[in-house]
């Protein structure tokens, strides 16, 4: 391990290990959506149905790209598109009893992998690690 490793060295490992991460979910998760999508369901899970622009908002991504990741999770049946009652330009996404059993397999999977794959790493240096990526992503 070098002492006073570069921006690149520190991308390239952080690549490896996000990059390791993703294929081994890949791996085991044998439905055909992301991990973008599984934040998605968890998030209307735990806020009912919402307005596409405000789950982007609250994920941080940009608003065409929840409209691609709420279209795949509508033609899968995870989720619905439902209009307003009052309003019929508005419309809002709510999972489904599917997208609910789907994101809990994602979570039971999440689970084994977390524990797999941070194994070497104590549960304090875990919360550091990911204090350490969040400071990182709120620049």
């Amino acid at each position: 391990m070098k002492n006073n490793p570069t921006l690149f060295d520190l991308v390239h490992v952080l690549d490896k290990a996000n990059e390791n991460m993703i294929l081994a979910w890949k791996k085991l998760f044998k439905v055909n959506i992301g991990i973008s999508h599984i934040l998605v369901l968890s998030y209307l899970k735990e806020h009912g149905k919402s307005k596409p622009s405000d789950i982007a908002k609250y994920l941080e991504f940009a608003p065409p790209s929840l409209t691609h990741l709420a279209e795949k999770l509508i033609h899968n049946q995870y989720c619905v598109r439902c209009q307003d009652s009052y309003d019929r330009r508005i419309s809002y996404i709510q999972i489904t009893p599917l997208g609910l059993e789907i994101l809990e397999e994602a979570s039971l999977l999440g689970a084994e992998m977390r524990q797999e794959y941070f194994k070497i790493l104590s549960e304090d240096e875990i919360q550091k690690l990911f204090s350490i990526y969040t400071k990182l992503t709120s620049q």
